[in-house]
Parts: structure tokens; sequence; C-alpha cells
């Protein structure tokens, strides 16, 4: 099998798996997504970056593109796994707000770390990982404000209906 069409193949399925656990957590909802059409748009918004930086290389790059794709789809695959580290944030005593938010944190620090390698392992311009990182910048941005409409009621906790705080040294 030549070399692009195995790297190809590879980032297709990196890509696939990360869509199907992507749309998974987001299907969790949390109590602040209200409606089918939020969760759809959520999952519009998370797929963006990625979408964006493979038409990308696919319309600017010439030898290496297929490999660059198969990193960053690796990229997305792991940073997209560590989105099931909720099955750990469920069962500490924290709100479902911090549940939600540690995976969330911790795959988007994923995602940068290994984006730049893979930047980096292809011989690529640093301009390639500044793009990448614009596209997760607009993505926080539509995510926060637009999906989940957080942006004045972090400051001012006005939010905190939507959020189940464990009930510290509940009495059976």
């Amino acid at each position: 099998m030549h070399a692009n069409t195995r790297n190809a193949i590879i980032a297709i399925i990196y890509f696939a798996v990360s869509g199907l656990v992507t749309a998974w957590f987001i299907g969790q909802k949390f109590g602040y997504l209200a409606s089918p059409l939020t969760i759809l748009f959520s999952n519009f918004v998370s797929v963006f970056k990625w979408a964006a930086i493979v038409v990308a290389a696919i319309l600017l790059l010439e030898g290496n593109k297929w490999e660059f794709i198969r990193r960053i789809g690796f990229a997305c695959f792991m940073g997209t796994c560590m989105l099931l580290s909720i099955f750990i944030t469920r069962r500490l005593h924290i709100d479902s707000w911090q549940q939600f938010t540690y995976p969330v944190f911790l795959a988007l620090f994923v995602m940068t770390v290994l984006c730049y390698a893979a930047v980096y392992r292809t011989g690529l311009s640093i301009k390639w990982f500044l793009g990448w990182i614009i596209c997760l910048i607009i993505g926080i941005v539509l995510q926060t404000q637009v999906v989940l409409g957080l942006h004045p009621s972090l400051v001012t906790n006005t939010v905190s209906q939507f959020f189940v705080c464990p009930e510290e040294g509940k009495n059976s």
C-alpha cells in the first residue's frame, strides 16, 4: 500500500473515532446543552478546527500533506480520548461544571501539544500551528458564548442553577 494511501486511511480512522467519541461526550449534556440543535452546533464547532486544518493541508501542502494529516488526526484522536476521563471525574466529589471542564481542558492540552508535535515532526512552518491555535480560539469562543451561553454568567455565577454539587456529609 502506498504511504499516502496508508496515511489517509489512518487519518480517516482517527477522525471518525474522534467524531464519535466527541458526539457521545457532547451528548452527555451535563445540563448545559438544552436542545438537539444546540448539541448539533456544539459538534460542528468541535469539528471546525480539525476540518479547517485538513482542508488547508489538502489545498496548500505538496509532498508531505498526508503525513501531516495523519499526525494531526492522531493529535485529534488522543485529545478526544482524554474526554473519556469523564469516567474518573464523575466519581470525584466535584460539581458537574468541574466534571465537564476538567476532561475538556485535558483534551485541549493534549491536542495542543500533539498538534505542535505534528507540525514540528512534519517539518512545517510554525504558522501551521498558529493557524490551528486561531481555529481553536474561535472554537472556544463559539462554544462558551454561543453554544453554552456562559460569557458574563461565569463571573456572576448565575449559571450555578445548572450545576449539581455533590452533597457533603449526606446521611442515609
